[in-house]
């Protein structure tokens, strides 16, 4: 018996294999940096600094000038294994509306569905938000050409409370390589034992929906549990 979620993969199959490439997000540029994480919510010692990979990209990759949907992945490197974050921009109000941006400096970008974690079980969004000087347009190729540091606030919120700040992000050295060379994020797969991601129902489509991607392009799910530089994406 076909499962709904075999369903739900195929078209992210589909549409991978046909553009070979990650179905959303084809195109960004990659970055190390630091994390600060200073909020008691992070299940890992705070005060800390955590070594970060960092995907900034474009959803669509829309011409100089014209609003788009921008991401920022986050990869948190932990003693456990990679906790990845996907963030998209979106209507911070809402957590779950995504709202294109008209530039890289005006961005807020949110995770879309929460997290809760063994210690605190009420859902918690996660928000970034750029600090400093970043282009103002959506280009991708303007933002490789913009050099680092890259600065961005960390915050989490319930979903009425308010924002509550939760640290920094600092992106000190972009990494050249190709779209095809840079790494998998996925939330899905990699995330600390004492975080879950909230509703738990939506898991099964969001995991699906990445293995969908990924099979598109010949990639196994290995390719995102594995080293830095691997050639697969979300």
């Amino acid at each position: 018996m076909i499962s709904l979620h075999s369903v739900f993969s195929g078209p992210f199959r589909a549409a991978s294999a046909l553009r070979g490439a990650r179905v959303f997000h084809p195109r960004g540029v990659l970055f190390r940096g630091v994390a600060e994480l200073d909020s008691r919510w992070w299940p890992v010692p705070a005060p800390a600094r955590v070594p970060v990979t960092a995907r900034l990209s474009g959803a669509v990759g829309t011409p100089d000038g014209v609003p788009d949907i921008l991401g920022l992945a986050l990869r948190f490197s932990l003693e456990d294994g990679p906790w990845d974050i996907l963030l998209a921009t979106l209507h911070v109000p809402t957590r779950a509306v995504l709202l294109p941006a008209r530039g890289w400096s005006t961005a807020r970008y949110g995770s879309l569905m929460a997290y809760r974690t063994n210690v605190d079980l009420a859902p918690r969004w996660i928000f970034a938000f750029p600090e400093g000087d970043q282009p103002s347009s959506t280009s991708v190729l303007e933002l490789a050409r913009h050099g680092v540091p890259l600065l961005f606030s960390l915050h989490v919120a319930s979903a009425r409370g308010p924002l509550v700040p939760a640290g920094r992000v600092t992106l000190e050295s972009a990494v050249p390589a190709s779209d095809e060379a840079q790494p998998s994020f996925d939330p899905v797969l990699n995330h600390p034992a004492a975080v879950e991601l909230w509703p738990r129902w939506l898991v099964p489509f969001r995991r699906d929906a990445y293995r969908g991607s990924r099979s598109g392009r010949g990639a196994s799910d290995a390719s995102a549990r594995s080293g830095f530089l691997d050639t697969a994406g979300t």
